[in-house]
C-alpha cells in the first residue's frame, strides 16, 4: 500500500462501516493518524498505512492495547507478530474480522501460552474490487490469512480459537476445478519445535489443493482436540473427484491433507512466498523429515450447513455445506536423497468422515487417498517406519479398499537411486492390527489390493494366538504340545495307571449299574488332569500285548466294553486302566467286591514289579 490512501465511502465501506470510521475520530489511538480528513467531511476518509496495521505482541499489555482500538482499526489488521515469553489471553469470545490479507507470525520468541479464549476469527473473501487472487495480491483486492510458526516454542500451547473462512470452489464434469483461493487460511511450519495446538476449530478455510497446516521438518508438534470442517468448497461430488483423477493422473488436490507431515524442501513448501529465509532463517531447506508428530482427539469431515466468515462479517444468513473433509499424513519424500526420515507419527482417538477420494483409481494408487496415509522411502529404516502409527480412530462413510495398516515392502536395496522412489505407504481406512515393516530381497508383485508387501507381520502375534486357543477346551493332542513338562509320565506309566485303575473299576456285574456315576467322575477328572490323557496314550503304545488281551476279554465281558466305550471318549486315561483290569476281572468273575479290591491291589503290585 501507499503510505496514504483516500477512498470515497461508497467504494470501500457500507454506511455502517463509514459510521464506525467517523466515530473513530473521537477515539483514535496514538498508533493511528486521524481516520477522518482534516476538514471533517464524510466524503473521504483516511486508511491506516501498512505499518500502522502491524502489531508486535510481547506482553498482555500489548494485546490489551490492540483490543481497545476502534473496531474499524482492528479490522484493518495486516499483521500480528507474537513475541511473548509469558502467557497472554484474549477477552472472552472476542470477535476479530479480517477484511485484509492478514498474517500471523508466531516467532521463536513466542514461548508463552496464547489463549484465544473462544475468539471468532472471521475471514472475508474480498474487500473492494474483484481482482483474481495470486500469492502477491494486496488488499483491498483479496482477503486471505497466512500463519508462520518458526523456531523452538519450548512447550507453548496455542488454544481456543474458532476460525471461519469463506473458501469457495467447484469442479465440472471434465475434472476442471474452479477456485480463486480467497477467504482461507494456511499455516506454514518449518523446523518448528515443541508446540501444541489445542481446541481449535477451522470452518471452510482449506482451499482446494492446499493444506491448513504444512509441517516441514518439524519436531514435537501436537494437535489436540482440533476440528477441521469442510474441504475445497461446496461444489464437489464423488463424480467430481473421479473426473479430477481422469483429468490429472497425479491429483494432489484429492489427497491434500488438512495436516501434512512433510520434509523441509523447496518442493515441500509448494512455492509459498511466506516460506523464505527472512522468516525462517538460512539453510531452511535441508531435507529434514518431520518427527514426533501427534494428532489426537481431532475431527476431519464435512461442513454441514455452516455460516462462512464473510456471511458473519456482513450479517448475512447464508449457510454452506462442504460435502467432504480432508485427510492427514504425508505424501512427499526428499527427492534428492530419496529418503523421508519420518519417525514417530501417531494419529489416535480421532474421527474421519467422508474424506475426499477418487473411486476410479487403480489399486496401486488408492493408498495415497486414505484418511490417514504415511509415505516413506524404500531406503528408510524399517525401525523408523514401524514408528508411524494410527490407533483407536473412527471412520465414517470411508471407501475401504483393504490393507489398512499394512506397510508396503521396504525394497530397493542395491538398486539405483531413481528406482528406490517406489511410492511406499502405510495407510488406514479403518482400525487394523499393528503390522511391522520388513526388508525383502526382491521387489514383489502387487497383491490383490495393490499393496507392495511380502513380509509384513503382526507386531503382537502372541496376543492373537491366545485368542485362538482359549483354555482347556482343546483336545488332548493340543494340550500335550503345550505341556511338555508333564512328559515325565513316560518313565513310570505303570505306577500312575495301576494305582488309580482298581479303585475306579469294580466287577462286571456291578459296573453296568454304576457306570453313569463313573461318567461324571470321568468328566470332572478329565478337566482337572489333562496330563493323564497324554500319559494314557503314550503308555498304550508301549503295551500292545495288553490291548490284544483286552480285546479277547471284552468278548466275555460285554458290560465292561460298553462302559469302557462311554468313558473312553471323555476320559482316555481310564481306558488304559480298564484294559489292564479286564485281565484280572476275567480270571475272578465270581468274587465279591472286597475280594476283587484286595486281589486287584495284589495283582497291580505284581505287574508293577514285573514292569
Amino acid at each position: 500500500m501507499n503510505s496514504k490512501r483516500f477512498f470515497t465511502g461508497k467504494k470501500l465501506l457500507t454506511a455502517g462501516a463509514l459510521a464506525l470510521a467517523l466515530a473513530a475520530g473521537a477515539t483514535q489511538s496514538s498508533q493511528f493518524k486521524a481516520l477522518v480528513p482534516g476538514n471533517g467531511t464524510a466524503k473521504a476518509f483516511y486508511v491506516p498505512t501498512n505499518d500502522e496495521c502491524k502489531y508486535v505482541i510481547k506482553s498482555q499489555a500489548d494485546l490489551d492495547r490492540f483490543v481497545k482500538q476502534n473496531a474499524f482499526v482492528r479490522d484493518s489488521l495486516l499483521e500480528f507478530k507474537f513475541e511473548n515469553s509469558t502467557p497472554i489471553k484474549f477477552p472472552k469470545d472476542f470477535d476479530l474480522k479480517l477484511m485484509c490479507g492478514a498474517k500471523f507470525d508466531f516467532t521463536a520468541k513466542s514461548t508463552g501460552d496464547i489463549d484465544f479464549n473462544g475468539t471468532r476469527l472471521m475471514i472475508d473473501r474480498r474487500y473492494g474490487t474483484k481482482k483474481k487472487i495470486d500469492w502477491n495480491a494486496d488488499w483491498p483486492e483479496t482477503v486471505r490469512t497466512s500463519w508462520t510458526v518458526e523456531g523452538d516454542h519450548q512447550g507453548q500451547v496455542i488454544s481456543n480459537l474458532n476460525v471461519y473462512g469463506s473458501v469457495q470452489g467447484s469442479v465440472n464434469s471434465k475434472g476442471v476445478v474452479s477456485s480463486d483461493y480467497n477467504g482461507g487460511l494456511q499455516v506454514s511450519m518449518l523446523h518448528t519445535k515443541n508446540v501444541t495446538f489445542k481446541n481449535m476449530n477451522f470452518h471452510q478455510v482449506q482451499y482446494y489443493n492446499r493444506h491448513v497446516f504444512d509441517v516441514m521438518g518439524c519436531t514435537n508438534v501436537t494437535w489436540d482436540g482440533c476440528r477441521f470442517y469442510g474441504y475445497a468448497g461446496s461444489g464437489f461430488s464423488q463424480a467430481g473427484w473421479n473426473a479430477i483423477y481422469e483429468h490429472d493422473k497425479e491429483p494432489h488436490g484429492i489427497f491434500s491433507e488438512a495436516i501434512q507431515f512433510d520434509v523441509a524442501t523447496k518442493e515441500g513448501a509448494g512455492g509459498d512466498p511466506n516460506v523464505n529465509a527472512s522468516v525462517f532463517g538460512k539453510d531452511l531447506f535441508d531435507g529434514a523429515g518431520t518427527q514426533n508428530a501427534t494428532i489426537k482427539n481431532c475431527y476431519f469431515g464435512p461442513e454441514k450447513n455452516g455460516l462462512s466468515g464473510g456471511a458473519m462479517i456482513n450479517g448475512l444468513d447464508k449457510k454452506f455445506t462442504f460435502p467432504y473433509g480432508a485427510s492427514v499424513g504425508s505424501h512427499s519424500i526428499n527427492e534428492i536423497t530419496k529418503k523421508s526420515n519420518y519417525k514417530n507419527f501417531n494419529v489416535t482417538g480421532s474421527t474421519f468422515e467422508n474424506t475426499a477420494v477418487a473411486a476410479n483409481t487403480p489399486a496401486t494408487y488408492y493408498k495415497h487417498m486414505a484418511p490417514i496415509h504415511y509415505r516413506y522411502s524404500a531406503i528408510d529404516k524399517a525401525a523408523d517406519i514401524n514408528t508411524l502409527k494410527a490407533s483407536n480412530n473412527t471412520f465414517i462413510n470411508i471407501l475401504d479398499r483393504g490393507d489398512s495398516g499394512i506397510p508396503d515392502t521396504l525394497d530397493g536395496q542395491n538398486r539405483p537411486l531413481y528406482k528406490k522412489d517406489l511410492g511406499l505407504h502405510k495407510a488406514w481406512f479403518r482400525n487394523a492390527p499393528e503390522y511391522l515393516a520388513t526388508v525383502s530381497n526382491g521387489f514383489p508383485k502387487m497383491n490383490a489390493n495393490g499393496s507392495k508387501y511380502t513380509k509384513a507381520v503382526l507386531a503382537h502375534p502372541a496376543k492373537k494366538a491366545a485368542k485362538k486357543a482359549p483354555a482347556k477346551k482343546t483336545t488332548a493332542k493340543k494340550t500335550s504340545k503345550k505341556a511338555p513338562a508333564k512328559k515325565t509320565s513316560k518313565k513310570a506309566p505303570a505306577k500312575k495307571t495301576s494305582k488309580k485303575a482298581p479303585a475306579k473299576k469294580t466287577t462286571v456285574k456291578k459296573t453296568s449299574k454304576k457306570a453313569p456315576a463313573k461318567k461324571t467322575v470321568a468328566k470332572k477328572s478329565s478337566k482337572k488332569a489333562p496330563a493323564k490323557k497324554t500319559a494314557a496314550k503314550k503308555s498304550s503304545k508301549k503295551a500292545p500285548a495288553k490291548n490284544t488281551a483286552a480285546k479277547k476279554s471284552s468278548k466275555k465281558a460285554p458290560a465292561k466294553k460298553t462302559a469302557a466305550k462311554k468313558t473312553s471318549k471323555k476320559a482316555p486315561a481310564k481306558k488304559t486302566a480298564a484294559k489292564k483290569s479286564s485281565k484280572k476281572k476275567s480270571t475272578k468273575k465270581k468274587t465279591t467286591k472286597k475280594a476283587t479290591k484286595k486281589s486287584s491291589k495284589k495283582s497291580s503290585k505284581k505287574t508293577s514289579k514285573k514292569k
